[in-house]
C-alpha cells in the first residue's frame, strides 16, 4: 500500500481555498466548483470549473491559469421560446463559444484541443483555440427540441473519457447507465452501445446502477464504474452487463469504515501498483484499495478530512495524485518527497469551515421551494441556542441546482432512496433536485 498524506508532499495547484472567479490580489486564479480534471503529457492540469462555466489549463508552476473553453463566470443561455417570438426558434448565438456546467474534460484523441462534457446541456464538444466548438455527442449536433424527459435522451452526465480507439465512454448519470459512442467516422456512430446499467431505472441489483459519476477501462477491457448512490465501485467484464462489486458495500449501504463508501465520485487506477483510488466524497477522504479488492475489502486513507471536504475528480501522473475538491475550490497534488517539496501554499484546513457563517442568501426566484418545517435560528453573536429542528424541503419543477438556498438547520430530504444532507451541501450546490428527488 502507498503511504498516507503524512509522508506525502502536498501542493495546491489551482485555486486558493476560497470560492470565486478571476484572480486574487496575488494573481492566483480563483475557482468556484472544480470537478473533472485531466493531466496532460507535459504535466499541465486542465480543470472543469463547474460553477464558473469554463475549463482552465494550469501549466506547471502557473497558478494563474488560462481559459481554454467557455468564458469564466458566463453561462450559455437556454433556448427561450418567448424571445424574438416572430422569428424561427433557434439555438443561442453563443453556441460553440459558451458552456453551461462543464463536468469533465480530456485531451482530443487526434489533433489539438479538448473534449468538454457539459453536464447541464448534456453534450460533449471539442474545443480548439480560435474556432467554434464542434458537437460530438449527441450525434448530429444539438437540437432545439431536446427533451430530458424522453427515455433515449442523455440526462445530466457527469463524466466522459476517450478510449484508445477514439470512441467516447459516457456516464449518463441520471439515466443510470454508461454508454459508448463510436468515433464519428464509424458506421454505427449514431447508435450508442450500452456498457452498464439499466436505462432509466436505478436499483441495487448487479445489472443496475444509481447515478454513476465516473468510469474508466481497465487494461483487460473491463469497465470500472463509480456507482455513486449505491455506495460501491462496480466492475463489468468485457461484454457483460452484470457488475461485480470491487469496493464498498455489497448491500449498497453508506458508511464511514475503511471497507465502506459514502457517495463515491472520482476513480482511477494507480499504474505503479494497480491499486484503485476512490474519491469518497461524503466521507471527505481519498481511499486506496488493493488491485485484488472486492466487496468489503478495507482500503487505506491517502487523504482525509484534514485536507479534503468534497473531493470529486481524480488523476494519476508520474507517480503523483491529483484531486479536485469542489467545496474547498482547489486542486491538490499529492506526492513526492515531503522533505524536499514542502507544502506551498498552505492547503485548506477543515477548521476554517467552523468559523461563523456568512448571512444566508435569498433563494433565487426561479426555484419554487417550500419549507415544510421551520428551523429555529441560532444567534451566533450571543449565547448558544437550542439545537435547531430539521428542515424538510420539497421542490417542484424541473432540474434545479440549489447554489443559493440555505437554512439554519440540517436538511432532511423526504425521499426513501436519498440520503440526508447537511446545510453545507445545499449552500455549495451539492444537492441536485429533479421533480422533488434529491441526488448528489
Amino acid at each position: 500500500m502507498a503511504p498516507t498524506t503524512t509522508k506525502l508532499a502536498i501542493r495546491v495547484l489551482a485555486g486558493v481555498g476560497e470560492k470565486g472567479k478571476g484572480l486574487d490580489e496575488n494573481k492566483k486564479r480563483l475557482l468556484r466548483q472544480p470537478r473533472g480534471l485531466h493531466v496532460t503529457s507535459d504535466g499541465s492540469v486542465v480543470v472543469a470549473d463547474y460553477g464558473n462555466h469554463c475549463v482552465l489549463k494550469f501549466r506547471p508552476g502557473d497558478g494563474t491559469g488560462q481559459v481554454v473553453a467557455g468564458e469564466e463566470g458566463k453561462s450559455l443561455p437556454d433556448v427561450d421560446p418567448l424571445k424574438d417570438i416572430d422569428k424561427p426558434l433557434c439555438l443561442p448565438q453563443e453556441e460553440g463559444v459558451l458552456i453551461m456546467r462543464p463536468g469533465a474534460v480530456c485531451s482530443a484523441h487526434q489533433g489539438e484541443g479538448y473534449l468538454v462534457l457539459d453536464t447541464e446541456d448534456a453534450c460533449i464538444q471539442r474545443f480548439v483555440p480560435g474556432t467554434r466548438a464542434v458537437v460530438l455527442v449527441p450525434f448530429g449536433g444539438k437540437s432545439i427540441h431536446k427533451s430530458n424527459g424522453s427515455p433515449e435522451s442523455i440526462k445530466n452526465p457527469r463524466h466522459m473519457f476517450m478510449a484508445s480507439d477514439g470512441s467516447i465512454i459516457l456516464c449518463d448519470t441520471w439515466s443510470h447507465r454508461v454508454l459508448r459512442f463510436h468515433a464519428p467516422e464509424h458506421p454505427e456512430a449514431s447508435r450508442p452501445v450500452l456498457l452498464a446499467g439499466t436505462p432509466n431505472s436505478f436499483g441495487k441489483d448487479a445489472s443496475k446502477l444509481a447515478f454513476p459519476s465516473c468510469a474508466f477501462l481497465d487494461e483487460d477491457g473491463s469497465l470500472i464504474v463509480a456507482d455513486t448512490n449505491n455506495h460501491r465501485i462496480q466492475r463489468f467484464a468485457p461484454g457483460s452487463l452484470e457488475g461485480q462489486t470491487i469496493a464498498g458495500s455489497k448491500d449498497c449501504k453508506a458508511g464511514s469504515a475503511l471497507n465502506e463508501l459514502n457517495m463515491p465520485t472520482g476513480i482511477c487506477r494507480d499504474p505503479s501498483d494497480g491499486s484503485l483510488l476512490v474519491a469518497d466524497r461524503c466521507n471527505s477522504r481519498l481511499l486506496r484499495f488493493q488491485a485484488t479488492s472486492k466487496a468489503g475489502t478495507e482500503g487505506s486513507i491517502v487523504a482525509g478530512p484534514e485536507l479534503l471536504s468534497r473531493p470529486w475528480g481524480l488523476a494519476v501522473h508520474e507517480g503523483k495524485i491529483y484531486v479536485s475538491d469542489e467545496r474547498n475550490a482547489v486542486v491538490l497534488r499529492l506526492g513526492g518527497d515531503a522533505s524536499q517539496d514542502p507544502i506551498s501554499p498552505e492547503p485548506p484546513q477543515q477548521s476554517v469551515a467552523q468559523e461563523q457563517p456568512a448571512p444566508p442568501p435569498e433563494a433565487p426566484p426561479s426555484l419554487q421551494v417550500s419549507q415544510a418545517a421551520e428551523a429555529e435560528t441560532t444567534d451566533t453573536t450571543t449565547k448558544t441556542a437550542a439545537p435547531a429542528k430539521p428542515a424538510v424541503f420539497t421542490v417542484s419543477g424541473n432540474q434545479h441546482e440549489l447554489d443559493d438556498v440555505t437554512a439554519a438547520a440540517p436538511v432532511v430530504v423526504d425521499h426513501p432512496f436519498v440520503n440526508d444532507f447537511d446545510v453545507a451541501d445545499i449552500v455549495d450546490g451539492d444537492c441536485l433536485f429533479v421533480d422533488g428527488i434529491c441526488t448528489v
